[in-house]
């Protein structure tokens, strides 16, 4: 389980990264506190996650972040206008 101190820097580097790369970026804890995930823009859409804890998904997220920042990764807008991270 993540403290409120976890929560808050893991959501720090999100908005951060987001900030370099043009888009509101958050990590999010999910109503069931085992699952995260990252969301992007004014709706908060999904662009990674939910995952489990359990499964590393702060790690996933961890690396996304990092790939965002490199340029390695980038979020575009899909078909319907939502972020989607390719």
């Amino acid at each position: 389980m993540l403290t409120d101190e976890d929560v808050l820097a893991l959501d720090r580097r999100a908005r951060e990264v987001g900030r370099r790369i043009g888009w509101d970026l958050q990590f999010v804890v999910a109503g069931n506190p085992e699952f995260v995930g990252l969301v992007a823009g004014a709706d908060q859409i999904v662009v990674l996650g939910p995952s489990r804890i359990a499964d590393l998904a702060v790690h996933e997220i961890d690396l996304a972040l990092d790939a965002l920042q490199r340029g390695d990764r980038r979020i575009v807008l899909d078909e319907d206008g939502d972020p989607q991270l390719i």
